[in-house]
C-alpha cells in the first residue's frame, strides 16, 4: 500500500471516542424515568389520559432512538477497529504508516 500513511493512533482514538459517545447514550437509555399518570396533572377535564398517553409516548420514542444511536456508535467503533486490522493484514512489512501521533 505504497503512498498511504496511516495514522494507527488517529483511527483507535476515534474508535475510543464513539466508544465513549455509545457509553452515554446507554446511561441515557438505561435511566427510565418513571411513567407519568394521570395524577402529575390534576383534573384537565378529559385531557389528562390524553397527556398521560402523549409524555409516555414521547419517552419511550426518546428511548429506542438513544438505544439506536448507542448500537451504532458501537457498531462504528467495531467497524474502525476491522478498517486498522484489515491494514495490518493487507501490507505487513515496514512501510510509511505512522503508528504514533
Amino acid at each position: 500500500m505504497a503512498g498511504f500513511e496511516i495514522y494507527f493512533d488517529g483511527l483507535e482514538e476515534c474508535a475510543t471516542r464513539a466508544k465513549g459517545v455509545a457509553n452515554q447514550f446507554k446511561s441515557l437509555a438505561d435511566e427510565v424515568p418513571p411513567s407519568v399518570g394521570a395524577s402529575c396533572f390534576g383534573d384537565l377535564e378529559g385531557f389528562s389520559d390524553k397527556l398521560v398517553k402523549a409524555v409516555n409516548d414521547l419517552e419511550a420514542k426518546i428511548e429506542a432512538e438513544t438505544r439506536h444511536a448507542q448500537q451504532n456508535l458501537a457498531k462504528v467503533e467495531a467497524a474502525i477497529h476491522k478498517v486498522v486490522d484489515n491494514v495490518r493484514k493487507a501490507d505487513p512489512s515496514p512501510g510509511p504508516r505512522t503508528e504514533q501521533a
